[in-house]
């Protein structure tokens, strides 16, 4: 990721509670990063990870750029057999699912696109869960952790086990863990912001037990992230002792510190937590090392996890520390990391089209599997803590509209199929007006006044279908077509399959696109669920089902329409802008 220094804007002026609680920085001085995109295919898009890394002594984390660089090779074509004599099966008898109405504006043709999908995996795996929420530390104690003053764990029930990342600028700056109720330090905390006066808060196990109700009410898991602005080794073992106690399979692991390759000397105090101008990987480690050391002895069975760092010039070095009980490998990415000033043509600047483009998420996903390249040699998972589609700070293009939906659903999937396990959409809790714009869910009361009915924006709703999509393996796939069109196939553990398929088209200006489907082998039945919206733009039209829910169950979702019992290839017309899980049963 590329931090960014800006302010809140007027419209987004989070006061005490807002924006600033996501603020990134940009280190002066230091040229931003590109992006390397994979290489595109001409009228054939492999959406899935058909491709294998050939990485020698990793050269992809210090290449001139600072840009992860990845060797692909080609694998041979899917094969798929059709039967001489096809299977008859007992007739599907369900009603076809009826998707939303497409606009009269919506008349330009989509570029045929057919899908074939293959027997063989790729070898990664489809998470429970795998999509989650990113919090700053401090909103452990607001209103919204209780389940009985907020609707906050239906939320997170409908979202399918995702994982509570508590973290952020907050962790290492205005979080106080005591188990005795000690009174709060007086430390000196640099505003973010001109009118930032966010208390430090305290946490303390009555806290932690607060924040497990609600994760058992929500079936929800949590990811700690422990202070390391204020290095403290026993204290920070005592408060992952009773994390365990309270916590208990629910605790996925912890890190120590936020982004801590951004804490040397910077011109904005806030972010300045050392003030060598030395600080370095090194510096790092050495401190961080006794802390998870006394975590580990008095916690043998605590999950480390790190170093949530958004340059990759640290993941080989993390890795190769030694650090105890190590089980992840973790970073931080925002693709959008161009904030001020802004121009039409920088594909990464904030804008609806660079979002949704094909180079972004060809560049997301080179980044993903550089990362994945570096956690599997240490046998280790790879996740992504701290991810949305832009650390810039006021609203833009790419905030609270259904184009922000989609691209978390196909942003999550593509960092899924390149090894990606766990990904955490980094957010608020506050105001829907006048809070953190990029936050997948808001707060329907004030800012100053929350009420703890939490609305549910596109990024959330991309969320739910996400994890709606199930685990299991992924399967390979080829696609040629519309480079608009993406597909995730995943093998369930019961046999059954479920292939997502993403139609980023503009759904006010793009007529439905002609999607032609091959399977493995011929399916039994075969019903759908759809993320819709009415166009890019919309702030309040996403929806799954049409529901403002995570949609249908299986149980009760309609026939595929063009599908009949028995068939192994089909096509199917599928409105712009949606995001549509294709079930079947063989």
């Amino acid at each position: 990721m590329t931090p960014d220094s800006n302010m809140p804007t007027p419209e987004d002026d989070p006061n005490d509670t807002g924006q600033g609680r996501r603020l990134k920085r940009k280190r002066p001085n230091i040229k931003r990063r590109k992006r390397v995109v994979a290489a595109g295919v001409s009228g054939s898009v492999l959406a899935i990870a058909v491709v294998s890394l050939v990485v020698a002594g990793f050269p992809l984390l210090n290449n001139a750029g600072g840009t992860p660089v990845v060797v692909k090779t080609t694998p041979p074509p899917i094969v798929v057999t059709t039967p001489a004599a096809p299977e008859t099966f007992p007739a599907f008898e369900r009603q076809d699912y009826v998707q939303p109405e497409v606009p009269e504006t919506a008349t330009e043709q989509v570029a045929p696109t057919t899908v074939t999908v293959g027997a063989e995996t790729t070898g990664e795996i489809m998470p429970q869960g795998l999509s989650g929420l990113s919090l700053d530390t401090d909103h452990m104690v607001d209103v919204q952790m209780n389940p009985d003053l907020s609707n906050l764990a239906e939320r997170l029930k409908m979202a399918g086990s995702p994982v509570l990342r508590f973290g952020g600028q907050a962790a290492d700056r205005r979080f106080f863990w005591t188990s005795t109720d000690e009174p709060i330090p007086n430390w000196v905390v640099a505003p973010a912001y001109p009118t930032d006066t966010r208390p430090i808060i305290k946490v303390t196990p009555d806290v932690l037990r607060n924040v497990n109700r609600l994760l058992e009410a929500g079936d929800a898991r949590i990811l700690l992230t422990a202070d390391m602005g204020h290095v403290d080794a026993a204290r920070t073992a005592d408060y992952a002792k009773y994390a365990d106690e309270i916590f208990g399979d629910r605790l996925v692991g912890m890190s120590f510190g936020n982004e801590p390759n951004g804490w040397g000397p910077t011109p904005n105090p806030y972010y300045e937590l050392r003030s060598d101008p030395s600080w370095s990987f090194e510096h790092y480690i050495a401190e961080a090392m006794p802390v998870a050391q006394a975590v580990v002895d008095a916690v043998p069975n605590v999950k480390i996890v790190g170093p949530d760092v958004y340059t990759e010039g640290w993941w080989k070095d993390y890795v190769a520390a030694g650090v105890p009980n190590l089980a992840a490998l973790t970073f931080h990415n925002y693709p959008l990391s161009v904030c001020a000033p802004e121009t039409p043509d920088d594909p990464q600047s904030r804008s609806i089209s660079n979002m949704l483009s094909r180079h972004t998420n060809e560049a997301s996903r080179a980044y993903a599997e550089a990362a994945v390249a570096v956690a599997d040699t240490a046998g280790l998972q790879t996740w992504n803590t701290e991810t949305n589609a832009s650390s810039c700070g006021g609203s833009s293009a790419t905030t609270k509209n259904h184009a922000s939906g989609l691209w978390t659903l196909n942003y999550a999937l593509t960092q899924a199929s390149a090894g990606v396990s766990l990904l955490n959409f980094h957010g608020g809790l506050e105001a829907c007006k006048g809070g953190a714009p990029m936050g997948p869910l808001c707060d329907t009361g004030t800012v100053r006044q929350p009420s703890g009915d939490m609305a549910m924006r596109p990024g959330f709703y991309g969320m739910m279908m996400t994890n709606k999509l199930g685990s299991g393996d992924f399967l390979r796939a080829e696609s040629a077509g519309s480079e608009n069109i993406y597909a995730y196939p995943v093998k369930h553990a019961d046999g059954t399959m479920s292939v997502m398929v993403v139609n980023q088209n503009d759904p006010m200006a793009q007529a439905p696109a002609e999607i032609t489907l091959t399977l493995p082998t011929q399916a039994a039945t075969g019903t759908m669920t759809q993320m819709s919206g009415a166009s890019f733009e919309s702030e309040d039209t996403t929806r799954i089902d049409g529901l403002e829910t995570n949609g249908e169950p299986l149980e009760t979702q309609g026939k595929i329409p063009g599908f009949n019992a028995g068939d192994q290839k089909f096509t199917i017309a599928l409105n712009s802008g949606t995001a549509t899980i294709l079930n079947f049963t063989f």
